[in-house]
């Protein structure tokens, strides 16, 4: 039970982060990069916990430099989370997601997944042809020889995995939205294409682990579940600077609010480092 609400938690840290559409794009021969509200080599720290306990931490990072891949220059994106606290005495987890995005449009080429939870263990890997509408989903247990076949999906348009989703967030600028507007963005997960939405609720100061800032307040749309039994019950605050940091997210779950709050960071674009 425990191991499958913290593969939740890690799950809406990411889908949460895959609803916002970057919406300036550079210009012809400019270095797409330069207007990027990160870079590479940055790494965030977060704590996991329901209500007073810690359950969890993650850290999430941009590799320090660029990958070809197809050859195309990509960003390598990935989250790492474990058990932590009183629940690593009773369960195991270690997770692993990441992805290679382009540089250039921050479209996903290639997504994986590696998650072990107690006795379950199961690889993912993800390929995007862009060009051809399709998406291919290879899922298996590495501890067998015997692999599923591959899965084939079609896609139209631009379409997002969850990292490069996560790093189109920071991008935004959340000063042209109004309160109340709703933003949406398509991402592939979980073989799935599903038109995400989050709700831009303006901005507040909040106590946050690594100070007190101005951030900017979002509610992310999920349909009620045996999981978040309110529509709006995910809610995570931004910081409203240049580098729109992920300061906390605050779920309202059946059997209690779980956190996942910004602890500590690295190597950012803009501003000193906090540990």
């Amino acid at each position: 039970m425990f191991s499958e609400q913290i593969h939740s938690m890690l799950s809406f840290i990411l889908i949460l982060f895959s609803c916002y559409f970057l919406e300036a794009q550079p210009t012809e021969n400019e270095d797409p990069t330069a207007n990027y509200k990160f870079r590479t080599g940055e790494h965030l720290d977060f704590k996991l916990s329901y209500g007073w306990f810690t359950v969890g931490k993650a850290s999430l990072d941009i590799d320090d430099n660029f990958h070809s891949y197809k050859n195309e220059d990509c960003y390598k994106v990935e989250i790492k989370g474990e058990t932590a606290g009183f629940l690593g005495v009773f369960t195991h987890v270690d997770d692993r997601w990441g992805a290679y995005v382009k540089k250039e449009d921050l479209l996903p080429m290639h997504a994986y997944r590696n998650i072990e939870e107690g006795k379950y263990v199961r690889e993912e890997r993800t390929y995007f042809d862009h060009a051809q509408g399709k998406v291919e989903v290879m899922r298996y247990d590495p501890r067998k020889e015997k692999r599923n076949p591959k899965r084939m999906y079609e896609i139209k348009g631009d379409v997002y995995d969850l990292m490069s989703s996560y790093l189109f967030l920071r991008n935004v600028e959340f000063e042209k939205y109004r309160k109340g507007d709703t933003i949406r963005i398509k991402t592939f997960y979980e073989d799935e294409l599903y038109n995400f939405e989050l709700v831009f609720n303006g901005k507040e100061e909040i106590d946050s682990k690594v100070g007190l800032l101005q951030a900017y307040k979002v509610n992310f749309l999920v349909p009620p579940s045996d999981i978040f039994p309110n529509e709006q019950g995910i809610v995570a605050w931004i910081s409203a600077d240049t580098n729109h940091l992920p300061l906390r997210i605050e779920a309202e779950m059946f059997f209690g609010k779980a956190y996942c709050d910004l602890t500590g960071y690295r190597n950012i674009k803009y501003g000193p480092d906090y540990q």
